[in-house]
């Protein structure tokens, strides 16, 4: 009875891993360099100059990023500011442009604009993780979808697993027969990481289950009154006078945002929203690790105080630490750094997942047609994806910096690769010479990846003289990346001799 059972399971793990994997293993390369999506974007503009790590926004550049804001609105975008944060100490006029959200970029001390080039930067990568870059409706269902079937891979994972777990973990082999090795780093990272894997995985299904179930009443957010406009507030002259507020120029922001720390009771404030007749001030996301909308609204016309709105009740403190966990914008650096870490460690342990899929089908369906497209989709996965985001960085020093459409070039080029590792590993294993393919391609891997310290070195986009941490942290890890590939390459050559 018990091994069948543990047979059930080893097919569903199986199988589902294996379908899902393919995506999955993309969702969580691109979370993780999500989780530094504001240094990757820093890298990816480096006409800004960032002067402090932490700065204070003066009321001079509040004021010149209200009238970009208001220069934004004119054009009909939905523009909100951005405050400086010890991770982005710039302002930030952003709208959203169906995928990312993008736009000019502020001195915090004296409010000039930096002649910043267009670019989706880490938000790609946020908005690939989230949506699949499919839109929040159909891309959003499918990654739930998708995370529901990795916490049954998961679980079912474990049940195949759990009486040799520690026997297993104990005796790692990197050198050994190439299955065992595989089976060695899929069990490690899934032991060693398996609480991390159990909690995003679960708390970015819940973030948006709410998008493929029915809500609860007993899941709405309570939220504290709002005090009444009076009638004199009230916006005259119906439908005709909200028209003309829509021009109107915000109040002078800075006062207004030191209201609203001592209302909220924080020391952090990061967003500001805008509507026609309001000026709305929310709490900063890195001010705890409940990560609340918590905000106060201010009239558009004079400033005056509206209302501040909190959110309370159980529900919704357990959806704001739910949030909270899974974005980890409350984060230090170092906790940053094992969130990156950790995500990297569940992306090899998907990807290794999928190989081991190949290995243990491959005497037996070997020469069938799913098995050699399944092999060419895993190669695409394995190292199309990576070669596709080195791409991005080449493209982003590459193409010239006031090209029209610019941004939608630098995602081609992401998507292009990507195709075109498709399309190979697909013909080389239709071919029957899949292991030419896997070597093509780590080469142009280890040549890209390696590629990018020095690209960036070459194109003297910026000073390393100053605040060049950014530059660093990415060009060695990229180097590192592209040092990996060489090795990977050199055994895969030797064990193919």
């Amino acid at each position: 009875m018990r091994e069948t059972f543990r047979t059930h399971m080893g097919w569903l793990h199986s199988w589902i891993g294996f379908l899902g994997g393919l995506v999955l293993t993309a969702i969580f390369a691109t979370g993780t360099l999500a989780v530094f999506d504001k240094e990757i974007t820093q890298w990816m503009q480096p006409e800004v100059v960032l002067k402090a790590k932490s700065v204070t926004a003066t009321p001079v550049a509040l004021h010149h990023a209200a009238e970009t804001m208001q220069a934004e609105q004119q054009q009909g975008r939905f523009a909100f500011i951005t405050l400086p944060s010890w991770r982005d100490p710039v302002i930030r006029v952003l709208h959203y442009d169906g995928h990312e959200f993008i736009g000019p970029v502020l001195d915090p001390i004296d409010g000039h604009l930096f002649p910043a080039r267009q670019t989706a930067g880490g938000q790609f990568f946020f908005d690939f993780h989230f949506a699949l870059r499919s839109g929040p409706v159909l891309g959003c269902t499918i990654v739930t979808i998708l995370g529901i079937c990795l916490l049954v891979a998961i679980g079912s994972g474990i049940a195949i697993q759990i009486k040799a777990m520690w026997p297993d973990l104990i005796v790692f082999r990197p050198f050994g027969a190439r299955p065992r090795a595989w089976l060695d780093a899929h069990l490690i990272t899934g032991v060693l990481f398996l609480p991390f894997l159990i909690m995003i995985t679960y708390t970015g299904t819940a973030i948006r289950a709410r998008g493929i179930l029915p809500p609860h009443p007993l899941l709405v957010a309570q939220h504290t009154e709002q005090p009444a406009q009076k009638a004199d507030d009230r916006p005259k002259g119906g439908r005709k006078a909200t028209a003309q507020q829509t021009d109107l120029p915000p109040p002078p922001l800075a006062p207004l945002i030191a209201e609203a720390k001592e209302r909220l009771q924080t020391d952090k404030c990061e967003l500001i929203l805008f509507s026609k007749t309001e000026v709305r001030i929310f709490r900063s996301d890195e001010a705890s690790l409940f990560l609340s909308r918590d905000m106060v609204s201010f009239s558009r016309a004079d400033g005056h105080y509206l209302g501040t709105h909190i959110q309370k009740g159980a529900a919704a403190k357990t959806t704001q630490l739910i949030h909270g966990l899974h974005y980890a914008r409350f984060s230090t650096r170092l906790l940053l750094w094992l969130y990156f870490v950790s995500g990297f460690a569940c992306t090899v342990l998907m990807a290794s997942g999928l190989v081991l899929f190949l290995i243990k089908r491959r005497k037996n369906a070997g020469n069938r047609i799913m098995f050699r497209l399944a092999e060419g989709l895993t190669l695409a996965t394995f190292i199309g994806l990576p070669i596709s985001i080195m791409g991005l960085f080449w493209a982003n020093r590459l193409l010239p910096v006031n090209m029209p459409e610019r941004l939608s070039a630098e995602t081609d080029v992401f998507f292009a690769l990507w195709a075109l590792s498709c399309l190979h590993g697909v013909l080389f294993s239709m071919l029957k010479k899949p292991l030419i393919g896997w070597q093509l391609q780590i080469t142009a891997l280890a040549i890209m990846a390696m590629g990018v310290p020095v690209l960036d070195i070459c194109s003297q986009t910026h000073s390393w003289l100053h605040d060049a941490t950014r530059y660093y942290v990415l060009d060695i890890l990229a180097f590192l990346l592209g040092i990996s590939a060489l090795f990977s390459l050199t055994i895969l050559k030797r064990r193919s001799v």
